[in-house]
């Protein structure tokens, strides 16, 4: 998440800001990775666990096109997700 952001927050929340954004990204990343067909699933192993950030900044961006909309809806069902729990 942008660190900018992150510094006009209280101290307080700061935390929770990043770990939420942190999931999401986890969540879409997860969501967009099971689409994926097996050969690009080792290639991206093998993008993420030996490349460059640059080669893996064009992974997501060629494989990945979709992962802004993928965030959002992820963002979507977790606030449903918290607000079924706080109604129970």
């Amino acid at each position: 998440m942008d660190q900018n952001l992150l510094d006009h927050l209280p101290e307080e929340l700061r935390e929770t800001v990043s770990n939420f954004s942190d999931l999401l990204l986890e969540r879409a990343l997860m969501k967009a990775y099971q689409n994926l067909s097996e050969e690009n699933k080792i290639k991206m192993a093998q993008v993420f666990d030996s490349g460059t950030k640059e080669e893996q900044l064009k992974f997501l961006n060629d494989y990945f096109s979709d992962l802004n909309r993928l965030i959002l809806l992820e963002a979507q069902n977790l606030v449903e997700e918290l607000k079924q729990k706080s109604a129970s």
